[in-house]
């Protein structure tokens, strides 16, 4: 066969992995189509005319044999069925696959709070696999009486009116730090006070931790670290590595306060949980303007701060859903997923032009509310330095060589000249913070870690 043949070939096999690609990518849209009017009909009373007409109303580009659909559904279930069951129907339904086949496909106009979001485990508390039995809180009384406060100490944490930046600073409930990061750009970090700290990490150890996390998920879960995180991804051809931009600040009030209605808590208590968990931030026109306006505009409006106990679990549980679909991605092209908090990563041997995934991967995201940050798109191969969170994983996990060697010669000048004389970012506590990073080197490479404590222990301290 001739190059021109091969060419010709080799397209014809790239055209019908990207056809099966996007028919896997359109299966999952009828997958969440399917829950989310599943969840409307389960809540509308059970005859033809008030189903069809919630499918009217919830159903945008709705074809025209809807009214088809709703006889079809009352002749295989004359009587109400449950939530699942009606998914169920929904996914298998030859008619509703016709619909995801034709332009436009249809969508739902609004989200329900009721459908089932996390699948596969439910949290509730009559359905409960979760690690520990949820607190039973019925009513606002009782939440109040669950956080040891008054019911007007809970209105006051839960900080339903709008401050500006006038307030005082000791009637805020958070304190702001900006911090610099390596591309030039500002982090914000929104630290809650004390006394909302306790209350968040007692919501965060007694509620939110008793929900399972995907086992993909590997950021702030026990028993997983960016150490797992990346050995998943060690000794392989490929190594693709995707960022959720902004992803506390994207997660907002409704996809927090659906979190805890599927935990079965009733609707006010799940707003007081969802604003004790959630912040608007206060910041002066100079500050603001360290963010672009969309960036500016997330920070306005409610969304889990980064900085509290419960936010990354919040984050993991909200983003089930997103890592059920990255993970069935990865499956069908025969790649490992994982990720990390905001970091996503993707590997395999197969050799292939993966620059196609990027606008598949970003095109879930946008469904499941987040986006990527396509600046920070990276696709490495084997013979190039691969990096995931910081550990490199071409052939086993390894810590970065330029990372160990500027933390030898700042332990090796802090043995020669003290420690304080190479504090230069006026730490508090230098010591502990060199002690930090030494353990983390040795929990990803034991040798290097005890190289680096032996020349740590002749540092003559204060």
């Amino acid at each position: 066969m001739n190059g021109p043949a091969l060419r010709a070939e080799r397209f014809r096999q790239l055209l019908g992995q990207s056809a099966a690609l996007i028919r896997e990518f359109f299966v999952n849209k009828q997958v969440f189509f399917a829950r989310q009017l599943a969840a409307w009909l389960y809540q509308a009373d059970w005859h033809y005319k008030t189903l069809l007409a919630i499918v009217i109303e919830y159903v945008d580009h709705l074809p025209k044999d809807g009214n088809a659909l709703v006889n079809e559904l009352l002749l295989h279930y004359p009587v109400k069925p449950t939530e699942r069951k009606l998914t169920d129907f929904l996914n298998s339904s030859a008619r509703v696959s016709n619909w995801f086949a034709t332009n436009p496909v249809p969508t739902i106009k609004h989200l329900s709070l009721a459908s089932e979001r996390f699948t596969d485990h439910p949290t509730d508390h009559t359905k409960g696999k979760t690690t520990k039995r949820l607190p039973i809180i019925d009513t606002i009384g009782d939440l109040a009486e669950w956080l040891s406060l008054s019911l007007p100490e809970l209105d006051w944490f839960a900080n339903f009116w709008r401050f500006d930046t006038a307030t005082p600073e000791h009637l805020k409930h958070y304190q702001y730090q900006l911090l610099e990061k390596q591309d030039g750009h500002i982090r914000l970090i929104e630290k809650p006070k004390t006394r909302l700290k306790q209350l968040q990490r007692k919501i965060y150890e007694e509620i939110l931790a008793t929900v399972k996390t995907h086992s993909a998920a590997h950021g702030f879960c026990p028993g997983r670290s960016c150490l797992s995180h990346a050995s998943i991804h060690t000794n392989k051809r490929y190594v693709m590595s995707y960022d959720i931009e902004q992803c506390f600040q994207s997660i907002g009030w409704l996809q927090v306060k659906t979190v805890f209605l599927r935990m079965g808590y009733p609707a006010k208590v799940s707003t007081y949980l969802t604003a004790l968990c959630t912040h608007s931030v206060q910041l002066n026109t100079r500050q603001l303007m360290n963010f672009d306006a969309s960036q500016r505009a997330r920070l306005r409006q409610r969304h889990i701060p980064q900085g509290a106990p419960g936010s990354p679990a919040l984050t993991n549980i909200i983003l089930y859903r997103l890592d059920q679909r990255l993970t069935g991605l990865a499956n069908s092209l025969g790649l490992n997923y994982s990720r990390y908090a905001d970091d996503i990563a993707m590997s395999g041997n197969a050799h292939r032009d993966y620059r196609f995934l990027q606008p598949l991967i970003g095109g879930i995201c946008l469904d499941e509310g987040v986006t990527l940050n396509n600046r920070k798109t990276r696709i490495t191969r084997s013979h190039q330095k691969q990096r995931l969170t910081g550990i490199v994983v071409n052939n086993k996990p390894n810590i970065d060589r330029k990372q160990f060697d500027v933390l030898k010669a700042t332990l090796t000048n802090c043995a020669r000249y003290g420690l304080q004389n190479q504090n230069r970012n006026n730490h508090p506590d230098f010591d502990a913070h060199l002690l930090g990073k030494i353990q983390y080197v040795k929990s990803i490479n034991k040798q290097k870690g005890v190289k680096l404590e032996r020349i740590y222990q002749s540092i003559s301290l204060p």
